[in-house]
């Protein structure tokens, strides 16, 4: 049985700047809060940041399967603490002037019953991030990873 969660968002920064503070593992520390730093640990096919690149955020390791700049993302969870058939995507779409950051996940609970449970959880968590990644990449600083050529 799979589970699914939304989180939304919007920015005024634009689609293409939002993008490269998701495909660019090492930029999820300056907008997400991890007590391990982000980091891309394989490149991906065709381009570092795309499908098939794996990152490791806290103690997951994440695979990217989705990746059509600037409008979609997504990755699958391959290690690590998450729910069975973990899977987020990502979009980015027009809103008005603004940027409508749209995180969607889905999953298969562990344990029988723990789905509510662990969909609360991981609604806070895409909540969190859906407004950390829009107040952040409306604000990006020169030394944000981001920023750094060759993310797109």
């Amino acid at each position: 049985m799979s589970l699914e969660i939304e989180a939304t968002a919007t920015s005024f920064a634009a689609p293409e700047v939002i993008f490269k503070h998701l495909c660019v593992a090492e930029a999820w520390d300056e907008w997400g809060t991890f007590w391990i730093r982000p980091r891309r640990e394989r490149a991906g096919d065709g381009h570092p940041n795309g499908i098939g690149a794996v990152r490791r955020v806290a103690r997951s390791r994440e695979e990217v399967v989705e990746w059509d700049p600037p409008r979609h993302y997504a990755y699958i969870t391959i290690a690590g603490p998450a729910p069975r058939g973990f899977r987020a995507d990502i979009t980015l779409e027009p809103h008005g002037t603004d940027t409508l950051i749209r995180w969607h996940g889905a999953f298969e609970p562990r344990l029988l019953g723990a789905g509510p449970l662990t969909r609360r959880r991981l609604r806070r968590r895409f909540d969190a991030y859906a407004r950390r990644i829009a107040w952040h990449s409306e604000r990006c600083e020169p030394g944000c990873p981001a920023r750094l050529p060759g993310a797109l």
